[in-house]
């Protein structure tokens, strides 16, 4: 044996990295060329005694600076564990058993107390617990009780370092694999490329597929901000007040601006993009012309609630009438019968009744709003209830007339 392997075989295998080292037989290298012997708190006194007398060198005090480290085993509070892996990932000897999302354990007797797992867990259910009597080896002045005690402890070294080299061996197996099937991935796809067409149809294709990955990955973002837009703009009319004031009628303006800009967007580019099998895009623009249409008449009874100028109402009006026509258009192309419309007379609604339930419920949500709030002011709840009072008694006054 070298002297490497004759320090190793003396230093406990907790593969803890205390000293400094990521292992055991780092530090082994480590002393062989100079480095102190007193830096491995798992070994302790007995240690440092016996790599003294192997070095001949004279006995150190253990270099407290680095921890305390007893005869210690990890323990898993198996009802609090999630499942993530970390752990298992952490420990050098493979001492610990489970698959993700579900409980992990430790085997006792393969764990070292290296304590290594405790500090990945995210949700801090390991334990360090100190080893049972009667497996702690009684050590009296930094030596051993018996022949038969240091025989035992110099097996269980052994045993960790060969499980230490077995989970290395394992991991650099499963690495090596890893490595192999993506090498042989690339081929089979290069190899089909090659066979399949000569090398300017192939760019073709690659340059092909680019553009209609870019041309998707644009369609999906217009779609994502035309819905930040539009929730955004239906947030804010819910929480400004009825009738807004001049800053929030300014704010909604630039919200309206922006959500239309961000619809135009994804029309232009649904209109650039490539046509889809012919049933899924009918009824997609069935769908989308119904759609936009309530949009429209939803957006014109507001206005007209809110007692617009007449030029924007006859804009809104003009929408409304062109969301139609597009209703129209995209029934007429989808393959689904027309439906079988059905008038209903309705009884026509006040205006005067519709405008104080409009002001009854915006009154009911302001109060709820600032019941909510922890630090809401008290004159302003009296007030907020003052005003759903007055909206509940006109409300009233107007059934009863």
């Amino acid at each position: 044996m070298s002297l490497i392997q004759r320090i190793d075989a003396l230093l406990p295998q907790t593969q803890c990295g205390k000293c400094g080292h990521p292992g055991c037989q780092p530090y082994a290298q480590g002393i062989a060329d100079g480095e102190a012997i007193n830096k491995c708190p798992p070994g302790g006194q007995e240690t440092i005694a016996a790599l003294a007398q192997l070095l001949k060198l004279p006995v150190l005090e253990l270099d407290h600076s680095r921890g305390q480290a007893p005869a210690q085993v990890a323990h898993i509070r198996e009802a609090e564990c999630i499942g993530c892996t970390k752990c298992i990932q952490a420990c050098p000897v493979d001492a610990i058993l489970g698959a993700a999302k579900l409980m992990h354990t430790v085997l006792i007797d393969e764990c070292t107390g290296c304590d290594l797992c405790v500090a990945p867990c995210p949700v801090d259910c390991i334990d360090m617990l100190p080893l049972p009597e009667a497996r702690v080896v009684a050590i009296v002045g930094g030596l051993a009780k018996s022949a038969e005690q240091l025989l035992a402890r110099s097996d269980k070294r052994d045993h960790a370092r060969r499980r230490f080299e077995q989970r290395n061996a394992r991991l650099q197996r499963e690495e090596a694999r890893r490595l192999a099937e993506r090498q042989a991935r690339a081929q089979r796809a290069a190899q089909a490329t090659d066979n399949s067409q000569d090398p300017l149809q192939a760019a073709i294709e690659r340059v092909r597929a680019q553009k209609a990955a870019a041309a998707d990955a644009a369609l999906k973002k217009a779609k994502i901000d035309l819905a930040m837009s539009r929730t955004q703009l239906n947030k804010s009319l819910k929480a400004f007040g009825h009738p807004p004031t001049f800053e929030q009628q300014s704010q909604l303006i630039v919200l309206q601006s922006q959500f239309q800009t961000a619809e135009q967007a994804l029309l232009q580019l649904e209109a650039e993009a490539p046509p889809a099998p012919a049933p899924v895009a009918k009824d997609a623009d069935l769908k989308r012309a119904k759609i936009q249409l309530a949009t429209r008449r939803a957006e014109l009874k507001k206005t007209q609630a809110a007692g617009a100028s007449s030029t924007e109402l006859e804009a809104l009006s003009a929408a409304l009438a062109t969301a139609e026509q597009a209703l129209h258009a995209a029934e007429a192309a989808s393959e689904k019968p027309a439906p079988v419309l059905t008038r209903i007379d309705k009884r026509p609604i006040d205006p005067q009744l519709r405008q104080l339930k409009t002001e009854l419920a915006y009154a009911r949500a302001d109060l709820n709003r600032l019941q909510r709030q922890v630090d809401s002011n008290p004159e302003q709840q009296a007030q907020a209830q003052a005003r759903l009072n007055e909206a509940e008694r006109q409300v009233n006054a107007h059934d009863a007339g």
